[in-house]
């Protein structure tokens, strides 16, 4: 669970995963309804998907209320907030993330618009 607050301060202090962190065949999946769903291969590939978030807003920031280890992933629950670019608009909303690890990597990470979607996939009872 420290690596993903680790990747957290990446993601959002620098903007990108050390790829030592990241598996080889890392994914990074984009649900059905995001603005460029589907399936993201690679550390490359990985941190292009970090660069789009940040392409997308002015400010985006996660605010984490849980994290939940569930065997080799982890879910995080909180918020997300911040400006989306061109109409400034102010954006909160639930956020969610399962991340999956194998061998101390970064295997794959999904998100999820709300809570009860993440602990549903993850298959964790929400407490």
């Amino acid at each position: 669970m420290e690596t993903v607050r680790w990747i957290f301060e990446q993601l959002f202090g620098g903007r990108r995963v050390d790829p030592e962190l990241l598996a080889p065949d890392v994914e990074w999946v984009n649900p059905a309804e995001a603005v460029e769903p589907g399936t993201r291969r690679g550390p490359e590939e990985f941190n292009r998907a970090v660069a789009n978030v940040f392409a997308a807003w002015d400010d985006v920031r996660f605010e984490t209320e849980r994290v939940i280890g569930n065997g080799d992933d982890v879910v995080a629950l909180g918020r997300l907030r911040g400006h989306i670019h061109g109409p400034g608009m102010e954006v909160e909303s639930a956020h969610g993330q399962v991340w999956s690890f194998r061998d101390g990597l970064v295997v794959r990470m999904r998100w999820f618009n709300t809570h009860r979607e993440t602990l549903e996939f993850a298959g964790v009872r929400d407490h």
